[in-house]
């Protein structure tokens, strides 16, 4: 005989996961060795591009298997031990890219860089899900995707600056040791929040206070999947949820191309620029005005809090009502894009490059907000689905990530900075409209979608059988 078992959210307290600062310092090891392919390009004798290819590209097809591979085992065994490889795997790939001294050690290890840092991006959304309760839920992804994006754009100035000082390797010699410490401190703080999991560890503590009666949790993930569930788990839904959910797909594809946008201006910013007088490391410092077009979120993010509290007042709140960071977003990024393209050498001159820091502010605060307003939106609406959906995005931003450097020299020297840069506000101008229409019809959209659907239907309360304050007998 046997008796099924489900989670009470006391299971839940005193969990500890998705540290922002972690995932900032993660970030900024993985947008400031970028900056390395130049001198790295020197050294082995090899075109810029063929250097681009290794420390872009690989990293990049890493972060998209990672994110393609991780998610299954993470619902299988928890979050904690997945967490625990991705920060055994950092320090590694960074000594193998850092101490080999040949471009195959490049490839490896910015690859296996690529796949380990695609972990926390994939199942954190998961995580702030399991821990937080939909009201709050918000504040903490909005810390994580701030923390996240604040590391993505201070990594290229701190790249650039150890680059020419101590020169490339020294990057992944110093992100080997900071990223030891790092697994130092998981280690002795980190903690398990998959439901599952922590039901099915504390079922086996408490089985012998049950005697003959055999307590199962009503899930069936702790095992490793076979090929076919993995296929299923790991591709075919994420696929499915991407391509069938039309509110995903346009604020998926938006977000992954305006938080790619930032590895692009790594190899772009340069040339934009260097008509002002900017060097080739001072240049980097316009990632500072970036970074403070993402802190300008903040004011926003009050603002949303004090509109939603008082609709909330009057009406339930629907995932639609948290979407303002993609209202908000789409149309800043447009602006943004376009008012660099046409402030900037060498088609309009007498302009302050202080005018095109704005563009690239504007930029930067979209970057933030669409991120946010995505990742909220996911954790609303897809809850058993959100990381199967996340994974979806992770895997486009990643390749997108990796690709975009690759081609920012050539269209920015070959077209000119007005040209290429109206090439990006003209492409971000083409979502100008979604967000409005998913204001008005995106819960007529949503409601058709099958995952959402079958999300809306699932009872997030099932009864459940409090195990707690038995332990004792």
């Amino acid at each position: 005989m046997g008796l099924f078992v489900n989670l009470t959210p006391r299971l839940l307290e005193n969990t500890v996961q998705g540290d922002p600062a972690y995932r900032a310092q993660e970030v900024l090891i993985s947008s400031s060795k970028l900056v390395a392919a130049t001198q790295a390009a020197t050294e082995y004798d090899i075109s810029q591009n063929q250097s681009l290819i290794a420390f872009s590209l690989m990293y990049g097809l890493g972060g998209a298997l990672g994110s393609i591979i991780f998610p299954p085992y993470s619902e299988a065994f928890g979050r904690k031990p997945i967490l625990i490889f991705a920060a055994l795997l950092l320090p590694l790939s960074c000594m193998i890219t850092g101490l080999v001294p040949s471009i195959v050690g490049v490839y490896i290890g910015r690859f296996i860089m690529g796949a380990t840092i695609s972990i926390p991006s994939t199942i954190n959304v998961g995580s702030l899900e399991d821990m937080w309760e939909p009201a709050t839920q918000g504040h903490a992804i909005y810390a994580w995707v701030l923390s996240a994006g604040l590391g993505a754009a201070l990594g290229p100035i701190y790249g650039t600056y150890v680059t020419s000082v101590l020169g490339w390797r020294w990057l992944y010699h110093i992100g080997s040791i900071v990223s030891a410490c790092i697994l130092v401190v998981l280690l002795l703080g980190i903690s398990e929040t998959r439901p599952s999991k922590l039901l099915g560890d504390h079922l086996i503590a408490i089985q012998p206070c049950a005697g003959t009666l055999k307590l199962r949790t009503q899930t069936a993930d702790d095992h490793v999947p076979d090929f076919h569930t993995f296929c299923q788990s790991a591709i075919i839904q994420p696929a499915k949820i991407f391509f069938q959910e039309p509110i995903i797909l346009t604020m998926a594809t938006l977000s992954a191309i305006a938080f790619s946008l930032l590895f692009l201006f790594t190899e772009s910013l340069d040339i934009v620029f260097k008509p002002y007088g900017f060097s080739q490391t001072s240049y980097s410092l316009a990632f500072i005005a970036y970074a403070i077009g993402m802190i300008f979120g903040i004011p926003v993010r009050l603002v949303e809090f004090f509109h939603l509290k008082k609709r909330a007042e009057t009406k339930e709140l629907e995932p639609e009502d948290k979407i303002i960071g993609f209202v908000t977003g789409a149309p800043a990024l447009a602006a943004g894009l376009w008012l660099m393209a046409w402030t900037t050498p060498p088609l309009v001159h007498g302009i302050d490059w202080v005018v095109p820091m704005i563009g690239l502010a504007g930029a930067g605060f979209a970057a933030n907000e669409i991120e946010y307003a995505l990742g909220n939106y996911l954790a609303d609406t897809y809850t058993v689905y959100a990381s199967s959906a996340f994974a979806a995005y992770s895997t486009l931003r990643a390749l997108l990530s990796g690709i975009f450097p690759l081609f920012a020299d050539r269209m920015y020297n070959g077209l000119g900075s007005n040209v290429a840069g109206s090439i990006l506000a003209g492409v971000a101008t083409l979502w100008l409209i979604s967000p409005y229409v998913f204001m008005k019809y995106g819960k007529t959209l949503r409601e058709k979608g099958k995952f959402a659907k079958f999300s809306l239907e699932t009872d997030p309360n099932p009864q459940a059988l409090d195990v707690l304050g038995r332990q004792d007998c």
